[in-house]
C-alpha cells in the first residue's frame, strides 16, 4: 500500500533531477510533478521510499505504469515502429522526409545526469 507523501518529501523528489522529469527531462512544475516508484510496487516487489521514488512528468509516469525500467525502455524504442504500423500520417510524413525516424538507444534523463537507482 502506498503511503501519502509529505510536502517536504514531494520536494526532497522534486530536487533529485532539480525540477525535471527523471526520464524525458522536461521542466516540471512543483505542483504538477508526479511520482513514480521506479522498481513498481505491483509488480516487481518495490519498496514504498524515497530511494525507490523519482520525480516524473504525467505521460511518463501513465506510460512506465507498473513497467520495469528496461520494459520502459523498450516500449520507448518501439515507437517508431509502432507509428509506422498504426498511423498513416505518420507514414505519409516519412514518405515526404518531413519526419525523419531516429532509432537510438534510450537513455534516461536520470542516467544521463549520473543517477542510479538504489
Amino acid at each position: 500500500m502506498r503511503r501519502k507523501l509529505t510536502k517536504s518529501e514531494r520536494r526532497e523528489i522534486y530536487q533529485k533531477m532539480n525540477g525535471r522529469c527523471a526520464y524525458c527531462g522536461c521542466e516540471l512544475d512543483f505542483k504538477n510533478m508526479q511520482v513514480d516508484h521506479v522498481i513498481s510496487l505491483a509488480h516487481h516487489g518495490g519498496k514504498d521510499e524515497l530511494s525507490n521514488m523519482l520525480p516524473s512528468c504525467r505521460s511518463c509516469n501513465h506510460y512506465k505504469s507498473t513497467l520495469s525500467l528496461e520494459g520502459f525502455r523498450d516500449a520507448i524504442g518501439r515507437f517508431p515502429d509502432v507509428l509506422a504500423r498504426d498511423n498513416v500520417t505518420y507514414r505519409n510524413a516519412v514518405r515526404f522526409g518531413l519526419v525523419i525516424p531516429n532509432p537510438h538507444k534510450i537513455v534516461f534523463y536520470f542516467e544521463r545526469m549520473g543517477g542510479e537507482v538504489q
